[in-house]
């Protein structure tokens, strides 16, 4: 019997789950770590059976902190989320309330309808249009656990689509552990020419010698994006007055083109404390910690792949003649490899410095390559970037953080970047009414590279640009579980393509204010699961927002089966106010301006049950049911319909042995 390379994938995840849930050892280590500090209140395992101990306890031994060892040693730590509040929010789009531009199907192109700027610096590598299905190293999350740690979610929608998340991760022996998580999500697409089929996946290791002065963390990630593209539908009144019941016999404008693209990298980053450590019984009081230095090289390599066997069909009209008349086959080659060099005041965090007073640089020194498929010429970039960062705790209720860098080379040589931020508790940390966050970015930036120069089969050019330039402002009032705040964003030399699909520059000073409100305002059984967000940009014309969008989820929620079990069932309204959306050109991988076609001013309503045993939950979820009602004017992007209402079974579990 001949396994499809689908089957291969479920049936090796299947068999290391089997193996790695065999194996789980508790750390416990005789000198306090960091991690000890953060959860001084957890439990004495060794008095608890492991049939005692409940989920809330389980999630308290469990965090994690994303990409660096510096994050480990600041604290930056998050907790898993064991709350039902948004467990039906499994497509990547939607997590944490997301609102986005996509197209007909999960697993294709988006772009954020919340304007968010970009703020790299440098050569940015990153593939936008398709960011959420990719997992960058900034995203490699690294577990610490006091037990082992795996989760399942499977998620089975309407005509034949699955979505599929494993995570696992345990200590394998004594100071050595190990991760895994892989996401997938496949479906055939209502539309012809709109399968996709994204994989990613990232191993993670970990080690720590017993006195902790000497750690190593590393990953290998790997994303794989199989995508088909249709340029839209060919005529919206076919859709419009529901013409065809059918969806995938209504005629799109591209027939044999697709997308494919491997993201994939290794990193490895290794720490060393200059002093040695301090036992409990030593008589010493080391008031001031001499840090520590690490290094680190991160890999990152990019397949892009754009085909297309009918290049001369009309879609492409408006734009340049065809290189190549009889098939496309436009592709980048990148490889960025980054050695980083740093030195940190943070050490073992036991001396009184550390717990006010945080300082840290280094820099970062990078070797790029390029290669076009129609120009065929391999393009190097070395860039160097020193970087440095402040942090200081004052009154035990406030804290200050700044940070700058600046770019060294022949390529984007002077873009620099400069934050502040604080964070002021009003009353103590423990007792307060509530935290403000405020904040300011001052940004000066080449923008991304391939505005000004890039070679494929249809579009050709070679630019000259200004670098941009932002002052970015943000605010936050958070109390409880919900939060209100602006952002002000202001923006010169702002880069976009136009109308024509043609890199442009807005030279004028433009201004976008955000003004939004999040989170959870629970009653009694009842709850209100929201975020809001009002724009207002200068420049309304260059930057294509909704005035207003949101979403809002109003759920119940009860114990029940004598407490054995929970459920809670609620209703998700999604909508944004109408507006000249951009359009996506497939070739780019890009959005750009149209003044042609209007979306929005539509209320999407979702359906959803979710019920929780111990550590398994299960959900049905009906998207989209308002679609029945015969308003055929929902577009996620223009001549991209939304998709009608589907079904969703799902399935996620915990494992904590």
């Amino acid at each position: 019997m001949k396994l499809s390379n689908k089957k291969v994938t479920y049936l090796a995840i299947l068999v290391i789950f089997i193996l790695l849930t065999k194996v789980g050892i508790a750390q416990n280590d005789s000198i306090p770590t960091i991690a000890d500090t953060l959860k001084p209140s957890l439990p004495d395992l060794s008095i608890l059976n492991k049939d005692t101990i409940t989920e809330s306890i389980d999630s308290m031994l469990i965090y994690y902190f994303y990409s660096t060892v510096e994050n480990l040693k600041s604290n930056d730590f998050h907790d898993i989320d064991t709350l039902l509040t948004k467990a039906h929010q499994f497509n990547p789009l939607e997590a944490n309330n997301g609102m986005y531009l996509t197209l007909s199907n999960i697993g294709l192109a988006h772009k954020n309808i919340v304007f968010t700027p970009e703020t790299t610096t440098g050569y940015d590598m990153r593939v936008n249009s398709f960011d959420k299905y990719i997992f960058s190293n900034e995203k490699v999350k690294y577990y610490k656990l006091y037990i082992p740690h795996s989760k399942v979610s499977y998620i089975m929608g309407s005509n034949k689509e699955q979505n599929l998340n494993v995570k696992l991760n345990r200590e394998i022996i004594k100071n050595l552990s190990f991760g895994f998580e892989f996401g997938l999500n496949n479906s055939p697409g209502p539309y012809k020419r709109s399968k996709s089929n994204d994989t990613r996946v990232f191993f993670t290791g970990q080690y720590y010698t017993t006195n902790k002065r000497y750690g190593v963390i590393a990953n290998y990630r790997n994303s794989r994006i199989r995508v088909e593209e249709n340029g839209g539908i060919v005529n919206d009144s076919i859709f419009e007055e529901n013409q065809e019941f059918d969806r995938r016999v209504i005629d799109v404008n591209l027939n044999e083109a697709s997308q494919r693209m491997t993201i994939s990298g290794f990193y490895v980053e290794q720490y060393f404390n200059l002093l040695k450590p301090k036992y409990k019984n030593d008589s010493i009081k080391r008031k001031i910690d001499a840090g520590h230095v690490s290094y680190s090289i991160n890999y990152l390599r990019n397949q892009l792949i754009y085909e297309d066997g009918n290049p001369i069909s009309d879609f492409y009209q408006p734009f340049a003649p065809p290189i190549d008349s009889i098939a496309t086959f436009d592709s980048v080659y990148q490889s960025k490899i980054t050695n980083k060099l740093m030195w940190s005041s943070l050490g073992y965090n036991e001396d009184e410095i550390s717990k006010v007073f945080y300082l840290y640089f280094g820099a970062n020194y990078d070797f790029i390559t390029q290669t076009l498929a129609y120009d065929s010429v391999k393009t190097t970039y070395n860039q160097i970037q020193p970087f440095g960062g402040i942090s200081l705790n004052l009154f035990r209720s406030m804290h200050l953080k700044a940070y700058g860098e600046l770019v060294l080379s022949e390529f984007s040589g002077g873009d620099y970047k400069i934050k502040a931020d604080i964070k002021q508790h009003l009353g103590t940390r423990d007792r307060n009414i509530g935290v403000i966050d405020a904040g300011i970015t001052l940004l000066n930036r080449k923008p991304l590279w391939w505005y000004e120069n890039y070679q494929s089969n249809r579009f050709r050019w070679s630019n000259e640009l200004k670098k941009e330039t932002s002052m970015l402002i943000h605010g936050k009032y958070s109390w409880k579980q919900i939060s209100g705040g602006f952002k002000f964003n202001t923006f010169s030399n702002y880069t976009y393509l136009d109308d024509s699909v043609k890199p442009s520059q807005l030279e004028s000073t433009e201004t976008h204010l955000q003004l939004f409100i999040e989170g959870t305002i629970p009653i009694k059984k009842w709850g209100i699961n929201t975020r809001l967000v009002y724009q207002n940009t200068s420049q309304p014309n260059i930057i294509r927002i909704p005035e207003f969008s949101g979403k809002i989820n109003i759920f119940f929620k009860s114990n029940i089966f004598k407490d054995a079990a929970t459920v809670q069932t609620g209703l998700q309204f999604t909508y944004f106010t109408s507006y000249f959306a951009d359009a996506y050109m497939p070739e780019l991988r890009a959005f750009y301006l149209q003044n042609d076609k209007k979306i929005g001013n539509y209320l999407y309503a979702d359906f959803y049950l979710t019920l929780k045993v111990k550590r398994a939950a299960l959900f049905f979820k009906a998207s989209h049911l308002n679609s029945y009602l015969g308003n055929y004017s929902y577009y996620n992007a223009p001549h991209y319909p939304s998709r009608d209402a589907r079904f969703y079974f799902g399935i996620s579990w915990r494992f904590y042995n």
